[in-house]
């Protein structure tokens, strides 16, 4: 009996001193930190994930008020947090090549894993580089048709639900989800009208947060070197092959027919079996398109359409909820959509360009309500900060991107919805690097241009004809959900109430 406590003794000393065998690395290196504490590291919130994470690093973030950056442990993994917007700019864009991975290591048994996301070096430069090509304006315009019909297919369904309770965000991510299954897959995914479409429980299935995704998260972030020998699956095995089965045949169907769409599996296609444009140049690294699978063409596309599903869907409902709170703002908006609208002949390419308030409030939304709460970054060689101190190679970088939004250093009265922050004449106050709704650096997001347009689409869509109100079942303030670890999601329903405008300019 007693050998037997001895030995278990013995082992959770064991264990004990290997755990906090690192809790010494910032102080060791005179880096300003946050104590960790056995076993839970310097939060027991953020590591049991018991709240939103933003909320959490905002916690964090204002007890370094002083400092331009400060490490925390979670778990026993030692994290670096920059808050000065200087320190981001050091991160994302001058040493660039310091910090350009976004994780530790590869998750190579994961066929849909191998996207621009993920991939890392030249490779990652090499497809960088080709895909840029997508989301050009000529690009974007050649694509406007597609958003046109989802519009369509979104005005038809709001018209069956006028003077009712409606939940945008189960709508908004709908029309995120036929937008990019139209532009991405080429394919009508019908998720408008009907809810249970197949497309739609997909994109549910990816964000759908299991315990046993929870529990593989905290052993990557606790034993990184250990766990790249497991290489642990997180896509679910339903959702690869689906995506797989997806764009196999659709890009089976388009060759055998001669069919072009316009969108992103035409250019993948272009990419692969045309080997694009024949010129080169001496600084881009080449990449060999003959190598890139069908396994590799269907990652590319499972990360536009997991990037793009709950995103866009979740700036357009947080941005109706903002414009059914402030309705003088809603005022505004729609008087330029009818004046745009009507100058422009109708819903056209430029007069979706020229809506200028309506940027500023997608801005102010974004500012508002981050859709990723933090950025991530893994140092691949050994750093020193301007501030002389070192940064080891394999250091977890992290910038708290919704702490940035809401500090009112940064952006005056942040819990206000003040889209004028972002007119011609203010957006110069804004300090660079402390606005990061799509990341920045040369690995800011991609996709920025055709969010952007979708997101538009979708608001004009509702705006035009009619009028969002709050409701006794509407949430105030919102209230966000801890379950999702990567992006900004609402832990309920936003419930608002469509009315038919009365003022309303038919195009």
């Amino acid at each position: 009996m007693f050998m037997t406590i001895y030995l278990v003794a013995l082992a959770f000393f064991l264990l004990y001193k290997f755990w906090t065998s690192n809790y010494s690395y910032w102080k060791d290196r005179d880096i300003p930190h946050i104590p960790p504490v056995f076993p839970f590291g310097s939060s027991r919130d953020l590591a049991l994930q018991r709240g939103f994470q933003g909320d959490i690093w905002s916690e964090l973030y204002r007890k370094c008020s002083s400092q331009p950056f400060f490490g925390v442990h979670i778990m026993r993994t030692p994290f670096l947090v920059m808050r000065d917007p200087e320190m981001i700019r050091f991160v994302l864009a001058s040493s660039f090549f310091n910090f350009r991975d976004r994780q530790p290591f590869k998750r190579s048994r994961e066929p849909l894993t191998h996207h621009l996301f993920n991939l890392e070096g030249e490779q990652w430069r090499a497809l960088r580089t080709k895909l840029t090509a997508t989301f050009t304006s000529g690009k974007l315009r050649g694509m406007f048709p597609l958003f046109l019909s989802c519009s369509e297919s979104l005005d038809s369904i709001l018209q069956t639900n006028v003077n009712k309770v409606i939940d945008v965000k189960d709508i908004t991510a709908r029309f995120s989800t036929d937008i990019i299954g139209s532009c991405a897959f080429g394919m009508d995914m019908d998720s408008i009208s009907n809810p249970n479409s197949e497309f739609r429980k997909i994109g549910i299935e990816i964000f759908k947060l299991k315990n046993s995704t929870r529990i593989k998260l905290a052993l990557v972030n606790t034993f990184p070197d250990i766990m790249k020998l497991f290489s642990p699956r997180f896509t679910p095995k339903s959702v690869e092959k689906f995506i797989l089965r997806a764009v196999s045949g659709t890009i089976e169907h388009r060759l055998r027919y001669g069919i072009k769409r316009k969108d992103f599996i035409d250019l993948l296609m272009i990419l692969k079996y045309m080997n694009g444009d024949k010129k080169k140049s001496d600084d881009i690294p080449k990449l060999n398109l003959n190598d890139m699978t069908m396994e590799m063409m269907a990652a590319q596309c499972f990360v536009f359409f997991t990037a793009g599903f709950e995103t866009s869907g979740s700036v357009q409902s947080c941005c109706l909820y903002e414009l059914a709170l402030n309705q003088n703002i809603q005022n505004r908006v729609q008087k330029e959509i009818d004046h745009m609208t009507e100058h422009y002949g109708g819903l056209t390419y430029e007069a979706v360009h020229k809506m200028v308030f309506l940027d500023m409030v997608i801005a102010e939304t974004m500012r508002k309500y981050p859709t990723l709460p933090s950025l991530t970054r893994f140092s691949t060689e050994r750093t020193v900060l301007p501030s002389g101190h070192v940064i080891d190679k394999g250091v977890r970088v992290l910038i708290p991107v919704w702490a940035l939004h809401r500090d009112p250093l940064l952006f005056p009265e942040p819990e206000k919805f003040d889209p004028e922050r972002f007119s011609d004449g203010n957006m110069a106050l804004i300090k660079p690097f402390s606005y990061l709704p799509f990341g920045e650096g040369p690995r800011m997001c991609i996709g920025k241009r055709f969010g952007l347009l979708q997101t538009k689409m979708g608001l004009i869509t509702v705006l035009k004809k009619y009028r969002v109100e709050p409701t006794s079942k509407t949430e105030i303030p919102l209230d966000f959900s801890p379950k999702c670890i990567l992006i900004t999601a609402t832990e309920g329903p936003i419930h608002l109430r469509l009315v038919e405008r009365t003022d309303h300019c038919p195009s």
